[in-house]
C-alpha cells in the first residue's frame, strides 16, 4: 500500500525530525508498504501548498501525528484530503488521540481510524487488515475504529524490547534537509538529530499527559543499539550533535553511566544534550562531570514552580529547598541549563506564580521557559478540570506563548501579563543576554531566537 505520513501546518517553533513518525515509517516498510513523510513545517507548507500536494499525489493511507494544539490545523488538513482523494484511509495518532480517546473519532467524523499509545505494532497490523478480504480491526492492538454506531477501543499492546524496531527511517527525514530550530532552541554543531534510549516514565506529576503516550511502564534500549544509531547518523548524516528525547533519561543511573562511559571510551567526538527535560532530584556531581566528559553540553530541568504547595499538589514530589541546593553543583560543571516553568495550575495564587519567577532568578540557570499551564488531554489535571465542569476547551490556545487554561481568580491578559514578566525580569540581565549571545551557531540562529523571544512578548 502507498503510505503517507505526516506533521501538520502548526505554531510549533520546533522543526525537525519525528522519531514516532519515523519509527512507524520504518516498520511499515519492513511489512513491504511504500511509504512518504510530509513534514509540513520543514517543507514551509501553506493549505494551498498541501491542497496541491495531495492533488498530485495518490494514496491508499494518510496517517496525520496530533499534538492538542493540531487540531483546528488537521481538521483543516482531512477536509482537503477528503476533497481530491474521498476514498483514502485516514488514521489519526500521537498525544492527542491517546489522551481524548473514543472522543477523537466523534470530534472527527470525517477520520476512518485512530490509533493511540504506541503505533510500531498497531499500524503494520492495520494495514494487513485493511488489505484483507475479510478484515477483523478486533484484531489490532490500540486501535479506535468503528462498528456501525457504536466507537470501539481495543487492548493497549506496546513495544517491550525497544532495540527490535528498526531505526527511524532517516532517508525520509534527512537531518541535513531540516532548519537550525530544534527542540530546546540551543545546540552545539549542526546537523542536529533526536534519539530515544528509554520510553516511558513512572512519575506522577499530574499535569504530564506523557504516560498517555509510553506509559509508565519503563523500558530501555541497549546502549549497543544506541550507539549503533548514533554512529549511522554521524557516518550517513555528518550528525554530531544528539537530542536525547526521553521523558526523564538521568532517572535511570546505571543506563546513563554506562552510556557515558561507552561515548568516552569509543572517542565518539559528538555532543548531546536533553531538551525534555529531567529531574534535578536525579543529579549529582560526579555523575554530570562523567556526562560533562562525554559530550553532553546542556540539560533541560524541570523546576515547575516557585512555591511548594503547587509542588505537592500537582505531586511533582520537589522541594524548593532541594532545588537551590541541587543548582548549586552547576556552579563547577560545563553544561548549560534551561529551567522550565509553568503557571496557572488550579487554585494557584498571583503570589505563588511570583514566587516561581523569582526561583527562576534565584537559582544558576542560563535560560528559561515560562508555559502557561495547558490540561493537556491524557493528564490527570485535565480529568479533573473536565470532571468540574469545563465541558469545551479552546485547543486553539494550547501554545506556549498562549493562554490555553485561565484558573480562578485570574484572566486571560492577567496569565499572558504574567508570562511576559518572567521572560522579560529573566532574560533581561546582562549575564544572560551575553550568555545567549555566546551560544549563538549563525546567524540563521540568532533570527530564529530573536523571533521566538519576540513572539514570548505578544
Amino acid at each position: 500500500m502507498k503510505i503517507l505520513l505526516m506533521m501538520p501546518i502548526n505554531r510549533s517553533y520546533v522543526i525537525m525530525p519525528s522519531l514516532g513518525i519515523g519509527y512507524i515509517a520504518s516498520v511499515l516498510r519492513e511489512s513491504g508498504h511504500d511509504v512518504t513523510i510530509l513534514h509540513c513545517l520543514q517543507k514551509n507548507f501553506t493549505f494551498g501548498d498541501f491542497q496541491n500536494y495531495i492533488k498530485n499525489n495518490d494514496f491508499d493511507v494518510i496517517g496525520i501525528q496530533m499534538f492538542t494544539f493540531d487540531v483546528t490545523p488537521t481538521r483543516k488538513h482531512i477536509n482537503i484530503i477528503r476533497k481530491f482523494q474521498p476514498d483514502t484511509i485516514i488514521v489519526l495518532g500521537g498525544y492527542h488521540p491517546s489522551g481524548v480517546h473514543e472522543e477523537i473519532l466523534k470530534d472527527f467524523p470525517r477520520a476512518d481510524f485512530a490509533l493511540i499509545c504506541e503505533a510500531e505494532i498497531a499500524f503494520p497490523e492495520l494495514l494487513s487488515q485493511l488489505q484483507s478480504n475479510n478484515p477483523n480491526f478486533q484484531e489490532v492492538p490500540n486501535l479506535i475504529w468503528r462498528k456501525g454506531n457504536k466507537i470501539i477501543i481495543n487492548p493497549i499492546e506496546i513495544v517491550e524490547d525497544l532495540d527490535t524496531i528498526p531505526f527511524p527511517a532517516w532517508d525520509l527525514m534527512d537531518p541535513r534537509n531540516y532548519p537550525p530550530m530544534p527542540h530546546g532552541g540551543f545546540f552545539k554543531s549542526f546537523p542536529t538529530a533526536p534519539i530515544i534510549i528509554t520510553r516511558g516514565c513512572p512519575m506522577e506529576c499530574t499535569f504530564c499527559a506523557g504516560k498517555a503516550v509510553t506509559t509508565r511502564r519503563i523500558r530501555k534500549r541497549s546502549i549497543e543499539n544506541v550507539i549503533k544509531e548514533m554512529k549511522f547518523l554521524k557516518k550517513n548524516y555528518g550528525v554530531r550533535d544528539f537530542l536525547i528525547e526521553d521523558e526523564n533519561f538521568t532517572l535511570f543511573k546505571k543506563l546513563l553511566t554506562e552510556f557515558c562511559e561507552t561515548l568516552i571510551k569509543l572517542k565518539m567526538n559528538i555532543t548531546w544534550s536533553c531538551p525534555s527535560g529531567v529531574r534535578i532530584d536525579t543529579l549529582d556531581e560526579d555523575g554530570l562531570k562523567l556526562m560533562e566528559r562525554s559530550g553532553c553540553h546542556s540539560l533541560a530541568l524541570g523546576l515547575e514552580f516557585g512555591s511548594q504547595r503547587i509542588h505537592n499538589i500537582t505531586k511533582k514530589h520537589l522541594s524548593i529547598k532541594k532545588i537551590i541546593e541541587k543548582m548549586k553543583i552547576f556552579n563547577n560543571i560545563n553544561i548549560k541549563t534551561t529551567g522550565f516553568f509553568m503557571f496557572g495550575i488550579p487554585g494557584e495564587t498571583k503570589y505563588e506564580m511570583l514566587q516561581t519567577i523569582g526561583l527562576s532568578k534565584l537559582v544558576n540557570i542560563n535560560r528559561a521557559q515560562f508555559n502557561n499551564f495547558m490540561p493537556l488531554p491524557g493528564s490527570e489535571l485535565y480529568k479533573e478540570i473536565m470532571d468540574k465542569g469545563m465541558k469545551k476547551i479552546n485547543y486553539d490556545h494550547f501554545f506556549v506563548h498562549d493562554v490555553g487554561y485561565v484558573p480562578d481568580g485570574m484572566t486571560r491578559k492577567m496569565m499572558k501579563n504574567m508570562q511576559r514578566r518572567a521572560y522579560l525580569e529573566f532574560y533581561l540581565r546582562p549575564k544572560i543576554i551575553i550568555g545567549i549571545l555566546k551560544e549563538i551557531q549563525s546567524l540563521k540562529h540568532f533570527w530564529a531566537l530573536l523571533n521566538r523571544f519576540i513572539d514570548s512578548l505578544k
